[in-house]
């Protein structure tokens, strides 16, 4: 059986390190984000990584749109 590579199923996996430089966060902030399940997250071979997709659909939720002048 075949085994879907990672760009199949998401995009690009991401380690911890790099989730940190894309957010501008400390790595121990990324980790908190996992604990509290506020990423989304897969874990390969027991080390955790992160769709690049994921990450943007995380950015994508805490945006917050401006209020205009009425």
């Amino acid at each position: 059986m075949p085994i879907a590579s990672p760009t199949a199923s998401g995009g690009e996996l991401l380690t911890p390190d790099e989730v940190a430089k894309i957010l501008r966060i400390c790595k121990a902030s990324v980790y908190r984000l996992v604990e509290r399940r506020q990423i989304r997250f897969r874990r390969v071979c027991g080390l955790l990584r992160f769709a690049r997709s994921d990450v943007e659909t995380y950015l994508s939720a805490g945006t917050v749109e401006p209020v205009g002048n009425q």
